[in-house]
């Protein structure tokens, strides 16, 4: 029996000195599994990870993979990418740290501080690299300009916050200053705050 004890303490002291350098981790309960090609750490009760890029907070977290490089969350998820000052919420999350790519197949809500901009959306997808952003499903932006409120919706957004950029396509509408613009595919320049409309094109002006 203390044999056993003694290794499950070596296998857990193994697992914390991998995360040493790159992660911090922390739960009210870890079990930590050292199966031979299913090697994972379960972290529930308030589970919390952090990097230098990403903290990530959930009712529970699974880590797992080649040096532990997937995380996924679950249960009232809290991420933010610090580079970026970007966070998310989310039901499930799914963090692939050797891609530095952040998705997610339920619905998410999404503050870019950076950029004065709300996104949200039931399907999402972010390459923390490149700062692009997409989005599906009743997906949408709400942007602060000097004019007021540009709200964006389309079937598909593709956000791009470091050129400030936005595509819309599918049923692409954008609502500012009290003006509608409606479209096939939209793109929408936020640095100087210009509208392009592409396809089958519709509005409404309103003084």
């Amino acid at each position: 029996m203390r044999k056993a004890m003694l290794a499950a303490l070596l296998m857990l002291l193994c697992v914390l000195s991998l995360f040493s350098e790159a992660m911090e981790f922390s739960g009210g309960k870890t079990t930590v599994s050292m199966k031979q090609g299913s090697r994972h750490v379960v972290l529930t009760g308030g589970a919390k990870v952090s990097t230098d890029d990403v903290q990530l907070s959930a009712d529970t977290m699974e880590l797992y993979g080649e040096d532990y490089s997937y995380v996924l969350c679950s249960g009232n998820v809290s991420a933010t990418d610090k580079s970026n000052g970007i966070s998310f919420t989310s039901p499930d999350l799914f963090y692939d740290r050797a891609l530095g790519k952040v998705s997610s197949d339920s619905w998410i809500e999404i503050q870019d501080t950076g950029n004065q901009a709300a996104l949200s959306g039931g399907w999402f997808e972010y390459d923390m690299e490149s700062s692009v952003m997409k989005l599906q499903l009743m997906a949408k932006i709400v942007k602060v300009t000097d004019e007021g409120l540009m709200v964006c919706r389309a079937d598909i957004i593709e956000y791009d916050g470091e050129k400030e950029s936005v595509s819309l396509r599918g049923n692409a509408s954008v609502t500012w200053n009290g003006d509608v613009y409606k479209a096939a595919v939209i793109t929408v320049d936020l640095s100087n705050d210009s509208i392009s409309m592409f396809g089958t094109v519709s509005g409404e002006f309103n003084d």
